[in-house]
C-alpha cells in the first residue's frame, strides 16, 4: 500500500507545480462493489482510492475548513 501513497504523492507535487491543487480520497474505496459498474472496472479490480484534481475556488466554505491538529511533540520522536 506505501506504492500508492508514494504514486499519489509525485501526481500531487506535479499536480501544485501546475497550479493545480488535489485531494487524496480513500473514503470511498469500501465501497469498490458499488463503482465498478459506474467506472467499467473489470471484476478482478477494485477501488483503493482516487484523487479530486482541479482549481481552488477560495469562494467555497469548505474550502476554509481546518480540522485540529494535535502537536507535533505527541506524536513523533525525533532521535540524534
Amino acid at each position: 500500500w506505501i506504492d500508492y501513497g508514494m504514486f499519489f504523492q509525485n501526481i500531487m507535487v506535479a499536480a501544485r507545480g501546475r497550479g493545480l491543487h488535489t485531494c487524496p480520497q480513500a473514503a470511498f474505496a469500501p465501497y469498490h462493489r458499488q463503482i465498478r459498474p459506474v467506472l467499467n472496472i473489470p471484476d478482478e479490480e477494485i477501488v483503493v482510492c482516487g484523487m479530486a484534481l482541479g482549481y481552488e475556488d477560495k469562494s467555497k466554505p469548505e474550502n476554509e475548513f481546518r480540522t485540529d491538529r494535535a502537536p507535533l511533540e505527541d506524536w513523533v520522536t525525533f532521535s540524534e
